[in-house]
């Protein structure tokens, strides 16, 4: 997740302070690319450690673990099967959420190749399939339907999220990369909202092999937690997109954000009391 990082810069941006719980100090991190080098011997993962002396109290240390997975060179990226979700409700609105998640899907619809798939399903006072799933080499096709999107009504999330994994599960590829991405302001207000109980649901769908992306939007009702935690229980990641630079940044320059190329992946710090 980097989503923390660039919604601090946009609260400073508007000389404003940011809330504490929008202060999430591992997404500072997260959100830079470290030079990191690959792992080697057919490992997923690779693992970067330093340590030093505390520069504020030097009876302390510091440690830093720094994990990278595989790089994909293009020849290796699995065949995509994406289903877009995005909210469409009234308070989507806006050049800075629904105008700024159109140009960033367009964006990634120039990256698709005739081996993925797409669908676009939006959410408003109810879910609607904007477009079947569609090859990637009908880009016309596509941002045609993107370019269709308008905002309006209330907002039925949960519904939402419920149609887009039944599309996903519909278009399955073995082996292949099966992503939700989310696109919205949080602000879920029809049928399940609260953050648990939309945590319940993702746990319960996540089972079926498909991977979530959360991009925030905008700002005021941005519902920056709930987001979060949706993407964190749906084997995902959470990113805010404040301006064209961060849809450049997280459509095209760190698409590999969008696929998966280790699971479950655990590491253990064990203290040797003697050192």
């Amino acid at each position: 997740d980097g989503g923390a990082y660039s919604n601090m810069r946009r609260y400073f941006r508007s000389e404003q302070k940011p809330p504490a719980a929008a202060v999430r100090i591992e997404e500072f991190i997260n959100y830079f690319t470290f030079d990191y080098e690959d792992p080697t011997n057919g490992e997923n993962i690779s693992m970067n450690t330093e340590i030093s002396t505390c520069p504020w109290n030097e009876s302390h240390h510091l440690l830093r673990i720094g994990i990278k997975g595989k790089s994909l060179a293009e020849n290796e990226i699995p065949a995509s099967n994406f289903v877009f979700l995005i909210d469409v409700s009234g308070s989507m609105n806006s050049s800075d959420k629904l105008g700024i998640l159109k140009t960033g899907f367009k964006r990634m619809t120039d990256q698709l190749t005739q081996d993925d798939r797409i669908a676009i399903v939006t959410y408003a006072g109810a879910a609607a399939v904007l477009l079947e799933s569609t090859t990637g080499n009908q880009k016309t096709k596509i941002k045609d339907a993107i370019g269709q999107l308008g905002a309006g009504g209330s907002t039925a999330g949960a519904a939402g999220i419920i149609t887009a994994y039944n599309i996903a599960e519909e278009n399955f590829i073995e082996g292949g990369n099966n992503r939700i991405i989310l696109g919205s302001d949080g602000d879920f207000n029809v049928g399940p909202s609260s953050t648990e109980e939309l945590i319940k649901l993702i746990e319960e769908k996540r089972e079926s092999g498909i991977f979530l992306t959360v991009l925030g939007v905008g700002g005021g009702n941005l519902n920056d937690h709930m987001m979060e935690q949706i993407a964190n229980n749906g084997n995902g990641n959470y990113e805010y997109i404040d301006n064209e630079e961060q849809i450049e940044k997280v459509f095209v320059n760190e698409k590999s954000k969008f696929f998966t190329v280790a699971k479950d992946s655990k590491f253990q710090i064990t203290f040797n009391p003697n050192m």
